[in-house]
């Protein structure tokens, strides 16, 4: 039997800007709200925008360089995996959620393009483990040789 798996990647915005935390151990943690649009049919058959709101965690070096380069309305690429917690409340009641552990993030605006700021250019690719990089990974236009 093959084994199960764990991935997500979602492309959205940014819906707060990012908050910074430490673990008892230094490692850092940023928490990101990300909003993700899809798309139904109303009552109406009428096609609306419907948003769709999940909680990102990233861990380690890239959460102190994202944390700098990140601001609400930025659009960005994560890719990760689930994680479900639950726990008990104040109040005796049962209480769970599920949120993305990113793995990696991928800026695809530029500075100014969101509603917040930030900095890279579109396309830039943060992997958990690597220095951020700057410029684009994409050319501006495609090859000529494209055979469509």
């Amino acid at each position: 039997m093959a084994g199960d798996i764990n991935r997500v990647t979602l492309v959205g915005r940014l819906t707060r800007d990012p908050e910074l935390k430490h673990l008892a151990s230094g490692s850092a943690v940023l928490e990101l709200g990300l909003a993700v649009n899809g798309r139904k049919q109303d009552a109406g058959g009428q096609w609306v925008d419907k948003p769709n709101f999940f909680d990102v965690k990233v861990f380690g070096n890239q959460a102190e360089m994202l944390s700098q380069n990140l601001a609400k309305g930025r659009r960005i690429g994560v890719d990760g995996r689930l994680d479900w917690s639950s726990w008990e409340s104040a109040d005796g009641g049962k209480r769970s959620k599920v949120e993305v552990i990113a793995q990696s993030v991928q800026f695809l605006d530029s500075r100014g393009d969101g509603d917040g700021g930030g900095s890279g250019g579109g396309g830039t690719f943060i992997p958990a483990t690597a220095a951020p990089q700057s410029g684009d990974d994409f050319p501006s236009s495609p090859p000529d040789d494209i055979p469509f």
